[in-house]
């Protein structure tokens, strides 16, 4: 699995699933952030050595993501240039590099439109249990979660460890002040130097020119799946356990590598063994 990608995993499983109560009215999944708009300014360094910026417009709902990396490897310098923009409804991931783009809807759309369709009671539940899993799913792995534990650039921000990294979210927020990993001798720190709120230029929301993003329905098809599943899960968490691992997950490994299998089939024995021992409701 590409360490950014492994990252991306680990962080799901901590801010997929609800951690706290949502407000009358929203999802779990409809977060508002301590500001309308933002601009905050990263510093990468470690296997990878850059920076990175990100643009935020309407409390969250729309997130722009310049990332610039160099990493050696083999006396060879590698660059990474990436552009990711998102909004309620889709991402949209393009490589400057390799001239490439993809669309893909943003999943967060679909957790919130089954949750939707869920009654009262209901909802209550899979608050309920989302709050106990996503703590006892980092337990799990042998890691924590913390509410408003810490404070980074005059922000209060979750803690979250999990298998050698460690991230520091605004609360209640997928969004990172700070990430810290080492894992297997590759260390990666991502550090917000800066973040400056005011009104944020629309063109950092445009879309590079002469790169198409293309749309892959089938990954459409495995995210709405994912959902149902999901929202399916935090009803009845026994059924996690029977069907043998996070319904979030399940789909999802017809896309990867030989590797990426591997190592998400470690992390789903270690999910299946700690919802094997949950205690009886």
């Amino acid at each position: 699995m590409s360490k950014k990608r492994f990252f991306v995993f680990m962080w799901l499983l901590l801010t997929l699933l609800p951690v706290s109560v949502s407000a009358e009215g929203t999802s779990p999944w409809e977060v508002k952030l301590p500001f309308e708009s933002a601009t905050i300014h990263y510093t990468i360094s470690g296997m990878e050595k850059g920076s990175e910026v990100v643009y935020v417009r309407d409390y969250g709902r729309e997130v722009a993501t310049y990332h610039t990396t160099e990493m050696n490897m083999m006396g060879m310098t590698m660059v990474n240039e990436t552009v990711e923009i998102e909004n309620q409804d889709w991402v949209y991931s393009f490589d400057l590099t390799e001239k490439t783009g993809t669309k893909s809807v943003n999943p967060r759309k679909y957790m919130i439109e089954e949750y939707n369709k869920l009654s009262k009671a209901d909802k209550k539940l899979v608050e309920k249990n989302g709050e106990k899993m996503g703590v006892s799913m980092a337990e799990g792995f042998g890691g924590n979660v913390q509410q408003n534990a810490t404070k980074i650039l005059g922000y209060s921000c979750d803690r979250a460890e999990i298998m050698g990294t460690v991230v520091h979210s605004l609360h209640g927020s997928g969004i990172p002040l700070l990430l810290e990993s080492n894992m297997m001798g590759m260390t990666m720190k991502i550090e917000a130097t800066s973040v400056d709120e005011g009104k944020v230029d629309a063109s950092y929301f445009e879309f590079p020119k002469g790169i198409e993003a293309r749309y892959d329905p089938q990954s459409d098809a495995i995210a709405r799946e994912m959902a149902k599943r999901t929202i399916a899960g935090l009803k009845d968490p026994e059924s996690i356990k029977n069907q043998g691992g996070m319904p979030m997950m399940q789909g999802r490994e017809q896309q990867m590598t030989p590797e990426e299998r591997e190592q998400m089939q470690q992390a789903m024995e270690m999910l299946k063994g700690m919802f094997g021992n949950q205690p009886q409701q």
